[in-house]
Order: structure tokens, then C-alpha cells, then sequence
């Protein structure tokens, strides 16, 4: 049989996995690798971006946040005018705050874009810090020079001594002059502050005038000697001098007032319709002559009525004091807190009860007679109180009905028998003191003179007892 040959090696064995050796290189682009190697980058570049758009959004988060606390700080700085100070008191407050927001981070990278971003936004804040420090520097500097120009200006207004005013005035230029140079604000601002301060005390000066006697001259004697067209134009010359003349009209022509002065006020209208500017310029021109029409109509009418108004408001005063007396003198009669006779709870009562009518019939009367004169309602009250007397001295406090004219037009309860015999008694002597004579004239039974009818009276309540009953 033919012999199979055979191989026998003659190397040792190794570990090493056997290969073929080849020098053929794989080209992605021509192989199946080309097509799986982009999505492969892509999903690589995908994933930092989204890591590091993620890291982003979170720090910005976190600097927002301190931003919010930042903006805080400095909100709470802006009225401080120590720039130093407020940028201390920011630093002081928001780095403890900016350590213990990152401490908590534990990406150095998200840590270290907050740090960036936090480093960029404080210089940011301190530009706001100097800027609002700076405002408000500006501000209280402005509000101290008011304050200061106010005050001279108060003085200058009170002083009667011309030495004394020409200091104040001067004053005034240098403290005008120190305002313009700590602030570096120029001639041109400087001189319009002269002339603010020369507009005010001419105007001062003249309204000190109205009300004394022949202020139209003095006003523009003093306006000439000044040149004060050359700082105050006509209009605002003439605007300021027209309300100040109203001012002073209106402060003393006030309706129902006692102390009003029409007649004061009306001649100052008349003062104030010829007022004129030394240069011819009239005060009462433009708009203000159709103001001036109506003030004037305002005055001539208040003025017709104002002193009946006034009597009529003295008299309400006087009345009121009158029947308050009268009120105590009736409850007086019932109860003595001091007096064993009269310090009864019933007696309390009787007097609560009765003041109680007496005020709700004086009010009622108030509004029905209006034009009554102080010797009627004086009249009026007086009787009233001695008809309550009488009523309340009559009866029980049980028998006794809360006033109510609408509802309950007669407001005691009688019996039948009792109500009788009053009215027996009436007719054997008309003159002799009788409930019905007080309840006639308490519900309104009068004839056109006042006078009581109690058998009018009687007639009608009789038929109400009788309904009461059969109820």
C-alpha cells in the first residue's frame, strides 16, 4: 500500500496562538469599518458636549443664584455715599456666601466655571456699588443745599432789618458758589443758581407785601429796583404774585368760619385785578383770567350768605347747650345717685328712658325747623322737658313704649278707665294739670297757635285703647 507520508516538527511548543503573517492593510474606507466608524465619533462628540453643556447649565444656575444675592446686597447699599463702605459691606457679606455655595460642588469643573463666571459678575457689582454710591452722594449733597437755601431763605422772609437781609442774601451766593465748585459744575450753572436765588427773595419780598396798604406800588417799586426782568420772566413773575394773592384770599374767606374776613377779601380781589408789573406786564392775563372770574364769583356769592351762615352755626352751638342743660335738668328730676328717693332702679330707668325721648324729639324738631329762631327752639325745649315730666312722673316705666313716632305715634299704654277719668277731670277744670293736656301736645295735637287739644286726643287714643283691648 502506498505510504501516507507524514511531518514531524522540530520546534518546541509555545504558548503563543499561531497566525498568518501578512502585510495587507485593512482601508476603512473600503471596508465595513467605513461605515461604522463615524457613528462611532459622532456618539463619542455627542456625549462630551452633552457632559459638558449639562456642566454649563448647572454652573450658570448656581451663579444665578448668587448673582440674585449679590444684586440683594447691592440693592440694600444704594443710599450709602461712603463708596469704601458700601464696597466693604458687599465684600463682607458676599464671599462667605460664594465659599459655602462652592464648597458644596464637587465637579472641579462646573466649580471652576462658577468661580469664572463669579469673578467676571464682581466686577460687574462693584462698577454698580461705585455708581450707586455716587447717586446717592449726589442726592443728600442736593438735599443738604436745599435744606441750607430753605432755611435762609425762611430767615430772610421773617427779617425786617435791611442789614440783616443783604447778610442772608449773601449768604446764599456763597453757599450757591461752594454747591457749583465741590461738584464741578461750571459759570453757566452757577449763574442760573444766583438768579434762582435772586427769583425767590424778590418774590419773598413782594408776597410779605400783600395785605399791607398799598402793596401794588411797593411790589413794583421793589421789582424796578432790583432789574427783576433780567432773572424772572413776566409769566412766572406774574403767576407767583397771583397765587400768593389767592392764597391769602382763600385763607380768609372761608365759609362759616367766624374769623372769615369777606370784606378783607374783596378788596384784595380788587388789588389783585390791577395788579401790574413795572414793566406793564398784568397779572391777570392768559390763563388766569378766566381763573380770576371764577374765584372772584366764588367770594361776591359766599359772601352774601356767610354772616347768616355764621349766625346760624353760633346759634346751633348755643341751642345745643341750652337743650343739653334741659336734658340733665329732666333726667335730674327722676335721679340723685345722692338721694335715697331718687337712686331706685326704677328711678335710673325713668330718667334713661325719658332722656332718651327727650333727645330723639329735639332731633326731630332740628330737622323740621330749620329756620327757627333761638327763642323758639329754646321754647321749644323748655316745654318739652315739662311735658316728659309730666309724662314719665305719671306712669309706671312698664307702661311706657320706646319713642317712635313712625311706628308708634302714641307711646303710652293707659287703661281704659284711667284715660276716662282724665279726660273727667279735664272738663271740670281745663286749666288744672292733666296727662292728657301733655300727651296732646307730646303726639302733635295742637291747634295752629301751639295749643294743646286734649279732647282730640282723647278721642282718637280711646278708639286705639278699645282695638288694643279686642286684640
Amino acid at each position: 500500500m502506498p505510504k501516507i507520508p507524514t511531518f514531524t516538527a522540530k520546534g518546541r511548543p509555545t504558548a503563543e496562538t499561531g497566525s498568518i503573517q501578512s502585510n495587507i492593510k485593512l482601508d476603512p474606507r473600503s471596508s465595513i469599518a467605513a461605515s461604522i466608524l463615524p457613528v462611532v465619533n459622532e456618539v463619542a462628540n455627542y456625549a462630551i458636549k452633552k457632559r459638558d453643556n449639562e456642566e454649563k447649565l448647572i454652573a450658570k444656575k448656581t451663579v444665578l443664584e448668587l448673582k440674585a444675592e449679590s444684586d440683594k446686597i447691592i440693592e440694600s447699599q444704594k443710599d450709602n455715599i461712603s463708596e469704601e463702605e458700601s464696597i466693604n459691606n458687599w465684600k463682607n457679606t458676599f464671599t462667605p456666601l460664594i465659599k459655602q455655595k462652592t464648597s458644596s460642588i464637587k465637579n472641579r469643573r462646573i466649580k471652576k466655571l462658577v468661580e469664572q463666571s463669579i469673578d467676571l459678575e464682581n466686577s460687574e457689582s462693584i462698577y454698580h456699588l461705585k455708581q450707586n454710591s455716587f447717586k446717592a452722594y449726589e442726592k443728600e449733597s442736593v438735599k443738604t443745599y436745599n435744606d441750607d437755601i430753605n432755611a435762609d431763605i425762611a430767615k430772610f422772609k421773617t427779617e425786617t432789618n435791611p442789614v440783616l437781609k443783604d447778610k442772608y442774601k449773601n449768604q446764599l451766593y456763597i453757599k450757591a458758589e461752594l454747591f457749583n465748585e465741590e461738584h464741578m459744575l461750571g459759570s453757566n450753572d452757577l449763574k442760573k443758581r444766583k438768579e434762582a436765588i435772586d427769583s425767590v427773595l424778590l418774590l419773598t419780598d413782594a408776597d410779605s407785601f400783600i395785605g399791607t396798604p398799598d402793596a401794588v406800588n411797593k411790589i413794583k417799586e421793589l421789582d424796578k429796583s432790583v432789574n427783576g426782568v433780567k432773572f424772572l420772566s413776566d409769566e412766572n413773575f406774574n403767576n407767583s404774585i397771583y397765587n400768593s394773592y389767592v392764597q391769602k384770599i382763600e385763607s380768609i374767606a372761608v365759609k362759616g368760619d367766624p374769623n372769615s374776613d369777606y370784606e378783607e377779601a374783596e378788596r384784595l380781589l380788587n388789588e389783585l385785578e390791577n395788579t401790574e408789573r413795572y414793566t406793564g406786564s398784568k397779572t391777570i392775563s392768559g390763563k388766569r383770567e378766566k381763573a380770576f372770574a371764577t374765584l372772584k364769583q366764588k367770594i361776591l356769592t359766599e359772601s352774601i350768605g356767610h354772616d347768616t351762615f355764621v349766625r346760624k352755626i353760633e346759634q346751633g352751638n348755643k341751642f345745643y347747650t341750652y337743650q343739653t342743660e334741659q336734658k340733665k335738668l329732666l333726667e335730674g328730676t327722676f335721679f340723685n345717685a345722692f338721694d335715697a328717693s331718687f337712686n331706685k332702679g326704677v328711678n335710673k330707668e325713668r330718667a334713661l328712658e325719658s332722656g332718651n325721648e327727650y333727645e330723639s324729639r329735639i332731633d326731630l324738631y332740628v330737622q323740621s325747623n330749620p329756620d327757627a329762631t333761638y327763642s323758639e327752639q329754646q321754647q321749644y325745649a323748655r316745654q318739652l322737658r315739662l311735658d316728659l315730666v309730666d309724662k314719665y312722673d305719671e306712669v309706671q316705666i312698664e307702661q311706657i313704649t320706646a319713642f317712635n313716632l313712625e311706628e308708634n305715634k302714641f307711646n303710652v299704654i293707659r287703661e281704659t278707665s284711667a284715660i276716662i277719668q282724665a279726660r273727667k277731670d279735664y272738663i271740670a277744670d281745663p286749666k288744672a294739670k292733666n296727662i292728657l293736656i301733655t300727651m296732646s301736645r307730646l303726639n302733635g295735637y295742637v291747634d295752629e297757635k301751639g295749643n294743646p287739644e286734649p279732647i282730640k286726643f282723647y278721642n282718637d287714643y280711646i278708639e286705639i285703647l278699645k282695638s288694643r283691648q279686642e286684640g
